[in-house]
């Protein structure tokens, strides 16, 4: 009979299988297998750890793999086993390096074969024997490499970052995030009850409450809160889940009330029901999403939060609608993108990414940016956001456009932002946040304003 923490592996290693290999996000595959095992708080918080971390190192951990083994031959099963092992080895102080051997080796039994039991077995405890031996380039010999191992990043994109920003910034983009702990953001529906009284309600739960760290008006960071969505005051529409960097993008854009807004990515459609919430539910705000599953999520989030004003419609943000030439105040564009900036949280992009993607990328964003630009009016506003750190998404996307609409220009928003963050600014219009520095997820934001 299996142990808790053998159904704490197995479950860890199932979800680590369909994220490498079967193409499932990790937070979903996650939250559907916790949910599932139903599992002591201590053993699902040590599945987290051992999916999380795993993921996070995962770069890191299959250049030490390959050096005691070829993982070709394994297969997907075995693979993650061995990795799953190599990150307790390498990474878990507090749990000893016999007791990973002998669970991985029954993981192995359930899901391979023996032979490749006793292939999981050696490969692990020769990494035992030899792990205070194991060491990266160093960072004068190949400050790339050593860059990508220490932190666990994609050789090519640390290579990006380090050609498009300097050693210097492109070691602080992948250094992990400045934090005190595990925690999720959250700003408070305001329409509904105070920030001061959800507080108080969060910490009647047993959960731990602290302000956002610029945003103090609207967000706060929760810690020991559990299955967030499935707290009853989530239900109530007391509160969404979204990081500050995303209500900073809202913030920039400064909705007013009585306007027409077009939010153009809109899915799942915080910011929609942010800008509704600033605006006091007057005015309009046409929120598209290609996706009709994804629409239907802004519709579920809107009616919850009381969202009156938002319009959740399908549509696709490259195919321009003459109906509306010129006639939207102000317009969002929350661009598809390659999702750089929140890696730290989600481990599994990182592990993911290919740059043959990229192309198509920029493509897209850029067809987007163009159509979408033809809806605002003279003398309004556009706001083009990505949570990206990649300068071809970002800085360049504005820089070509601009150059083939010379009708809009740059606009400083220095005094829409908080004093921490003014320092982000690239120059007047255009801000890049990044995790390590500002302690907020790596989101880009530029605003424009169109001229005649």
């Amino acid at each position: 009979m299996e142990t808790k923490t053998d159904v704490a592996r197995d479950t860890a290693l199932r979800i680590l299988k369909e994220v490498n290999h079967d193409g499932k996000y990790a937070n979903i595959s996650l939250k559907h297998h916790l949910r599932r095992a139903r599992l002591p708080n201590r053993d699902a918080a040590f599945v987290t750890q051992l999916v999380y971390g795993t993921l996070e190192r995962q770069i890191t951990i299959d250049w030490i793999l390959n050096k005691f083994c070829s993982l070709k031959r394994a297969n997907s099963w075995a693979i993650n086993i061995l990795r799953m092992g190599c990150y307790q080895i390498m990474y878990m102080d507090r749990v000893p390096d016999f007791a990973v051997c002998d669970e991985s080796v029954k993981l192995c039994k359930k899901y391979c074969n023996k032979a490749l039991a006793g292939f999981v077995n050696g490969v692990l405890r020769n990494i035992v024997r030899h792990k205070d031996d194991i060491s990266f380039p160093s960072k004068e010999d190949d400050p790339v490499l050593n860059l990508s191992l220490t932190y666990s990043y994609p050789v090519w994109l640390v290579k990006k970052w380090v050609d498009d920003y300097g050693i210097a910034v492109a070691e602080a983009m992948v250094m992990p995030a400045v934090s005190d702990g595990d925690y999720v953001t959250i700003r408070v529906n305001r329409n509904r009850i105070t920030k001061d009284e959800l507080k108080e309600r969060f910490m009647q739960q047993g959960i731990q409450c602290a302000d956002g760290l610029y945003i103090k008006d609207e967000a706060l960071r929760l810690r020991s809160a559990g299955d967030i969505e499935n707290n009853l005051l989530y239900a109530e529409g007391l509160f969404t889940v979204q990081g500050e960097s995303s209500m900073l993008v809202v913030r920039v854009l400064d909705p007013q009330k009585g306007e027409l807004i077009i939010d153009a990515c809109s899915a799942p459609g915080g910011k929609a029901t942010h800008m509704a919430e600033l605006m006091g539910n007057q005015g309009r705000i046409l929120a598209w999403d290609v996706h009709p599953q994804r629409v239907e999520l802004i519709k579920l989030n809107a009616e919850r939060l009381g969202a009156t004003i938002v319009e959740p419609q399908q549509q696709d943000a490259r195919e321009f609608q003459a109906c509306l030439e010129g006639q939207a105040d102000r317009v969002l564009i929350d661009a598809p993108c390659s999702g750089w900036g929140v890696i730290y949280k989600k481990p599994d992009i990182k592990n993911s990414i290919r740059r043959e993607d990229l192309d198509e990328l920029y493509k897209l964003q850029k067809q987007i940016i163009s159509t979408c630009s033809r809806y605002v009016k003279p003398g309004g506003v556009l706001v083009y956001s990505t949570c990206t750190m990649n300068v071809d998404e970002n800085q360049m996307v504005i820089e070509k456009f601009l150059q083939r609409n010379p009708h809009f220009i740059l606009d400083d928003f220095t005094y829409l932002l908080p004093e921490g963050l003014k320092d982000s600014v690239i120059r007047p219009g255009m801000i890049q946040l990044i995790p390590s520095r500002d302690g907020i997820d790596g989101f880009f934001i530029a605003r424009l304003k169109r001229m005649r």
